[in-house]
């Protein structure tokens, strides 16, 4: 490749092509139709692969020369997709892998190396003899760097390469509609003692002669895409449940697919809270039909409720909600569970001594029914089932029996009130109050 390094005199756009065309015919470059797509998990990344080879023309043969390379690799993908940090050609019949290192220069040296060559060609009228730009447009470039390759005269070596990018992350939270599209782009560059391989990465511009630290870089080599599958599941406020209590957890769904058929789902909870237990809405979610023009179906609650045992340690814990695909496929969401155990308070009394009864102020903190009951007394309830906060509700006490002869006697009579918290779910709580009855 170096008797090509140094030509005359500067290269018009069609000589340039026509050298970019020896050089990658004498080093490793993309395998004809070798680039595929897949959503291996029926969700979530989308799967780049694709062949390199030395010699793909004629189809994998064996290298003509014997020299160390690096080779730099742009993966074009759709913006805000998350790219892996590194990328291994693995050998086919054993051999060196070639380690992919993510290097933001590679993108952005590959993409204006095309794009000049493409404006060269237009001002040559030959823009149909040159590869497309790099990226292709809408999409975002991704760079990798090459660790060294010794390359070798006669052998042939051929690498699987598998590159997995997480869906793009719309800034709203929402789904991924898909289609996920790629464009690749290939280039390399010598390495010798007065090259190293940690230089930084210059693309040549094919306006002027190359320089031996520049690499050879070309335009869009292959494409294609895929129609994919995404859900994203909404965390639900951070919900109070009491000790023994149940409290049900609402996760909205939002799915969107361009793939067929659209993947369905089994659901699973788990939490971080000891001895919990769990019911589902449902056991598995089957999306909607998708909207024709956004590709998004109609959104769907999946409740999960959880139970609290009744000897909890009072605190904050985690209910994850997972759903899985058949091929293995996750999505999960975490929500806040408060686990407390209810409180009861109580507050003044306020006597009627006209009609020899007292009021108690009782502060409870949600929705229950509070009861007085105990010797003496007659008993009083008074429901409070849709509190959503703290309340104070006034409980009747009145004597009874032989307290109530007392009172009526004497004009006085002690009583001992037992006063119990029963919320709409968990576990009571009780307390005790002894109360003065006076009547005039």
């Amino acid at each position: 490749m170096s008797r090509l390094r140094r030509p005359a005199k500067p290269l018009i756009v069609l000589v340039a092509f026509a050298v970019l065309a020896l050089v990658f015919s004498a080093c490793a470059y993309f395998k004809p139709g070798s680039l595929s797509l897949s959503q291996p998990g029926g969700i979530g990344s989308v799967r780049v692969h694709f062949v390199l080879c030395t010699e793909p023309e004629p189809e994998c043969s064996p290298s003509e020369d014997t020299e160390e390379l690096q080779y730099l690799l742009g993966i074009a993908v759709p913006p805000s997709s998350t790219p892996p940090a590194t990328v291994t050609a693995v050998p086919v019949g054993g051999g060196s892998p070639l380690v992919f290192t993510r290097n933001d220069e590679v993108a952005t040296e590959i993409a204006a190396a095309s794009a000049n060559l493409k404006n060269l060609a237009e001002k040559e009228g030959e823009e149909d003899k040159v590869p497309p730009v790099w990226p292709p447009a809408g999409l975002q470039g991704v760079g990798y760097l090459s660790n060294a390759h010794l390359e070798q005269a006669g052998v042939r070596v051929e690498w699987n390469l598998d590159a997995d990018f997480g869906l793009p992350v719309a800034a709203d939270g929402s789904p991924f509609p898909g289609p996920f599209a790629t464009g690749l782009s290939l280039g390399f560059r010598e390495v010798n003692p007065g090259q190293s391989p940690n230089r930084p990465v210059d693309c040549w511009r094919f306006d002027s002669e190359p320089q031996e630290s520049e690499a050879f870089c070309f335009g869009t080599a292959e494409q294609s895409q895929i129609g994919t599958s995404d859900l994203k599941i909404a965390a639900p406020p951070q919900t109070p449940v009491f000790l023994g209590g149940k409290a049900k957890l609402s996760f909205p769904f939002n799915f969107a697919t361009t793939a067929t058929p659209s993947p369905s789902f089994a659901l699973s909870a788990t939490s971080t809270l000891p001895k919990a237990k769990f019911s589902l809405s449902s056991p598995t979610f089957t999306p909607g039909v998708p909207d024709p023009t956004t590709h998004r179906s109609p959104t769907a609650n999946q409740v999960v409720t959880v139970t609290a045992p009744k000897n909890a340690k009072p605190g904050t814990y985690d209910v994850t909600l997972t759903a899985t695909t058949p091929q293995g496929g996750t999505v999960s969401q975490v929500a806040k569970l408060k686990v407390s155990k209810a409180k009861l308070s109580l507050g003044g009394v306020k006597l009627n001594k006209t009609k020899g009864i007292a009021m108690l102020s009782v502060k409870i903190p949600g929705a229950g029914t509070v009861t007085a009951t105990g010797e003496g007394i007659a008993k009083a309830k008074k429901p409070a089932k849709k509190a959503k906060k703290p309340k104070t509700l006034k409980l009747t006490i009145k004597a009874k029996g032989k307290a109530k002869k007392q009172l009526a006697e004497e004009g006085t009579a002690e009583v001992s009130a037992k006063i119990t918290f029963k919320p709409l779910s968990g576990t009571p709580v009780t307390k005790t109050k002894k109360i003065t009855l006076k009547r005039n």
